[in-house]
């Protein structure tokens, strides 16, 4: 399934999730690294369930970017590579992994996707290629490092029967610490967030120590932002600033109170009220982001409550459209813009 962009306005009936249509934005986004001209952008929702509950149809959050050729990966979420897979692409094929924080909706598979890579290196007889780069919040180090000593043992049995190449060397994590320009090369310019997700207090034992992330990607031809997991927040819609495409988290606060809190004492439910509503983006605060940053188009993917096959996204879309005027699209798993 497949949009072409660049009109000023959309109009699309997808699988059953109502695409509405406005005029494009207005000021245009950072300065892209290089020309517009023969380039070509392509995003694909992996997958876009909320997590971190299995589901039938939908897997947990991931987002493959593609520019000119190269896809870089935003979450890796759990069915991650068979999603790639059914997306055209192998694990090895991504070089390039971004994960917005490290709750396991959204990294769950990350080692998997090593040990595929890896052994999808020694298939290609691959031993001269680039490391992979991972970038995250703080303990991505740590996850990486976690997810090569799982690896080791694997490793271990396979060198007693054949000639393999080690995994060491062949992931290279990076923490972010900071705002700003975390990542450039020939293709794109990312720019990192730190947003509402991890909403504690100053006297939490974990404040400050863990954080959550949204992304910025300035490719030739387009701007994209993934919000990842947030509640409302200046710095995401500053971010997100003229952006092409806003990538999106949504929820239905109403509808998940009364599916979750119904054995909840009064202050559990309250404190969920208070996680929804302060960590997560409700339609309405997706339409005021998206009319203030003056971003060109919405797409929405990890949504709460997900139904396996839902058959109207009104009940996320109507919220938006109080506020926001350009396409709003309902993302499903394997959709490409």
């Amino acid at each position: 399934m497949r949009i072409k962009t660049g009109s000023s306005c959309v109009s699309l009936l997808l699988a059953g999730a109502f695409v509405t249509a406005g005029h494009a934005a207005q000021d245009p986004a950072q300065a892209t690294p290089v020309a517009a001209a023969n380039h070509t952008t392509r995003l694909i929702l992996l997958g876009t369930a909320a997590g971190p509950i299995p589901r039938a149809l939908r897997s947990q959050p991931a987002n493959l970017l593609i520019v000119d050729g190269r896809p870089y990966l935003i979450d890796a979420g759990n069915g991650v590579a068979r999603q790639l897979v059914m997306a055209g692409f192998e694990p090895a094929d991504v070089r390039y992994i971004f994960i917005t924080h490290h709750h396991i909706d959204h990294n769950a598979d990350l080692g998997a996707l090593i040990s595929f890579d890896w052994a999808e290196d020694y298939q290609r007889n691959a031993a001269s290629a680039p490391p992979v780069q991972i970038y995250g919040p703080p303990s991505t180090t740590f996850l990486v490092q976690a997810a090569l000593d799982y690896l080791s043992v694997a490793e271990r049995i396979f060198s007693a029967g054949m000639p393999i190449f080690p995994a060491k060397g062949r992931f290279q994590a990076h923490d972010i610490d900071h705002d700003g320009l975390v990542y450039t090369d020939d293709r794109v310019r990312v720019t990192a967030t730190e947003n509402t997700h991890f909403h504690k207090p100053s006297s939490s034992p974990t404040y400050g120590k863990d954080r959550s992330y949204s992304y910025r990607f300035d490719t030739p031809d387009r701007s994209v932002v993934f919000t990842g997991d947030t509640g409302p927040s200046e710095a995401v819609t500053k971010l997100a600033e003229g952006a092409d495409v806003l990538v999106t988290e949504i929820e239905d606060i109403e509808t998940m109170m009364k599916t979750f809190t119904g054995k909840m004492t009064k202050p559990q439910a309250d404190a969920f009220r208070a996680h929804l509503e302060l960590e997560h983006l409700t339609p309405e605060a997706v339409g005021k982001m998206a009319a203030a940053a003056h971003v060109k188009s919405v797409v929405l993917t990890h949504f709460t409550p997900d139904e396996d096959v839902p058959t109207d996204a009104s009940s996320f879309t109507k919220g938006i459209r109080k506020y926001y005027d350009g396409p709003v699209i309902a993302g499903r798993d394997l959709f490409e813009y």
